[in-house]
């Protein structure tokens, strides 16, 4: 009977400790989760006293040239290819073997020179190709609403009874003509709308988003491999433009005995991909192409000079919206006068 009795007693204990235990830890949850929660309060600090850096300082890009990035104040040049493969899951037999065996003979190719590998995916945009198709295929709709106008006016023409025979077969020949034109563009705007809604399937944010692969590579100079002749700015970009373009033509032929399509990235590809590296939304809905072609530089202005832009615009509307109440008006009046 003492022996149950102590049996009990040890497990209240360890009941009652594992409850202390559970209540501690419930308490210390709760305690971080409302300290977490609690807002961080500013320090007051004098900002101008900052260490303030342009932001070339960090991106350390000294000149961009057509296909090639310069950095370390003209002493590093980056170079890279864009690769577009296929499924090698879906692929022959062979087709994998010529693959495998390729792609050692690429890694040969590499040697020791370091290589950066980069696979991203990003939305196919091929809006200004579809507008480009659209604006055809409203051309083409108004010309062939001209010609069935000019065909209906020649065919009431034909349908004089006073034509002679050789007009007659004039007015013929003229109207097939005119048949086998607007066959030949109602064919052409079939073509051009399939195309158009092909584009449209493929291209944004709903379509499959297009895999790309790029190999990063560069070229060093280095003073002390030409000891003998101390070489100008100008030399050393062309000896760097050379050495690039055998890497990359050596890249690409390897690449291409493993079934892999690649060709060198120009040097605003490469900003591309450095923007699509560091600012991943924007990037998505401008190109660099698009930003260097538009005055970007025009939006940017102090909050009172855009507070006093919308004021100005407002008053405009408001201004021609009562222009056209007042012509409305006096309209109408005209009308029940005369009514």
């Amino acid at each position: 009977m003492q022996m149950i009795t102590d049996l009990v007693r040890n497990v209240q204990i360890i009941a009652a400790a594992v409850i202390l235990i559970l209540l501690f830890f419930a308490g210390l949850g709760i305690y971080m989760f409302k300290l977490r929660k609690r807002p961080a309060a500013e320090k007051d600090c004098d900002y101008s006293s900052f260490n303030r850096k342009d932001v070339t300082a960090y991106i350390r890009i000294d000149d961009v040239t057509e296909d090639m990035l310069v950095s370390d104040g003209g002493k590093r040049f980056i170079a890279a290819i864009k690769c577009q493969g296929f499924s090698f899951a879906d692929a022959e037999v062979e087709e994998k073997l010529q693959t495998i065996r390729g792609y050692i003979t690429f890694f040969n190719v590499l040697d020791n020179d370091p290589i950066q590998f980069r696979q991203s995916a990003r939305d196919v945009n091929l809006d200004d190709l579809i507008q480009d198709y659209q604006e055809q295929m409203a051309k083409m709709e108004e010309h062939r609403f001209s010609l069935n106008l000019d065909y209906t006016d020649v065919k009431a023409e034909s349908e004089n009874p006073e034509l002679s025979a050789e007009d007659y077969s004039i007015y013929y020949d003229r109207l097939k003509q005119m048949q086998r034109e607007l066959v030949s563009l109602g064919y052409q705007m079939e073509q051009l709308n399939a195309q158009v809604q092909y584009m449209q399937a493929i291209s944004g944010e709903n379509a499959e988003a297009k895999r790309e692969e790029i190999y990063i590579f560069d070229w060093q100079y280095n003073a002390v491999d030409f000891s003998s002749q101390k070489l100008e700015d100008q030399e050393v970009y062309q000896r760097a433009d050379a050495q690039l373009k055998a890497k990359a033509n050596a890249y690409i032929t390897a690449l291409r005995n493993c079934g892999v399509h690649a060709k060198r990235m120009s040097g605003v590809e490469l900003l591309e991909e450095i923007r699509r590296y560091t600012h991943p939304v924007s990037a998505s809905k401008g190109t660099v192409e698009d930003i260097v072609q538009t005055a970007y530089d025009s939006i940017c202005v102090t909050s009172d000079s855009l507070r006093s832009l919308e004021e100005e615009f407002n008053q405009k509307i408001v201004e021609e919206i009562g222009e056209e109440f007042q012509k409305g008006s006096k309209l109408h009046g005209r009308r029940r006068k005369h009514a």
